[in-house]
């Protein structure tokens, strides 16, 4: 069982705006996976968020709104650096969620817009998971974890991708057999120039993903990495 200690609370506010880096987001999403509370909060922040931004009208954002919200950020960072006892840091956490809904009740939520692609990649993780599905880790050979996969027994897969492609440039997803006559041969699946990929996966031992120009590949050129998908 998580301990109380262990809930990366004060994260939660920024995973919902998609704030976090890489290494944050994963580990975050990999503490949702076994910890109902902290998922319940996500569901908490992000009803609250959406909701505000689509009651709100169009507005106008005031000069120099996105630099005071950074310059407000940056000075929070900074004294969440500091050693703070447990309370004071669920107290930061709660100003930090209430800065949110400031964020939104100003104008802001047009620059940190909650239909953004890395929270829209997250909105569709948070579905298939409550859709039953189970999330794996796509890695590289030397273990740089490049994005996530969430399976669902249906035989369909949701890849989410930490990074856009570089321009002129896209990913493809590729399914392989681990035995049979067709053992090692790469199979297109399907290819996307954003960071998310939705793909069938019955009938193959792992999915990979590379990166390709724009149009896609008949054989993988730059692989990212394969992942084994569970026994159907």
């Amino acid at each position: 069982m998580t301990r109380p200690d262990d809930h990366p609370t004060e994260l939660l506010p920024d995973y919902v705006l998609g704030s976090l880096d890489t290494a944050q987001a994963v580990n975050v999403d990999t503490h949702l996976l076994s910890c109902a509370v902290c998922r319940a909060e996500v569901a908490r922040l992000q009803d609250a968020l959406f909701s505000l931004a689509d009651d709100l009208p169009v507005a106008p954002v005031p000069n120099g709104s996105w630099e005071k919200i950074q310059a407000q950020r940056s000075a929070a960072a900074v004294q969440a650096s500091l050693p703070v006892s447990v309370p004071a840091r669920r107290f930061l956490t709660w100003s930090l969620a209430a800065a949110i809904a400031l964020i939104v009740a100003v104008g802001g939520y047009r620059l940190v817009s909650p239909r953004s692609g890395f929270q829209t990649a997250q909105v569709s993780a948070r579905h298939w998971l409550d859709q039953g599905a189970r999330q794996l880790a796509m890695t590289s050979k030397n273990g740089q974890p490049y994005g996530s996969m969430y399976v669902r027994p249906d035989g369909r897969a949701l890849l989410i991708l930490n990074k856009k492609a570089a321009p002129g440039q896209v990913y493809q997803a590729w399914g392989r057999q681990a035995s049979g006559p067709h053992a090692g041969v790469p199979t297109s699946l399907g290819l996307t120039d954003g960071t998310v990929l939705e793909v069938a996966w019955r009938g193959y031992d792992s999915v990979g993903v590379s990166v390709e120009p724009t149009g896609g590949s008949p054989a993988p050129t730059h692989p990212l990495g394969r992942t084994k998908l569970p026994e159907s």
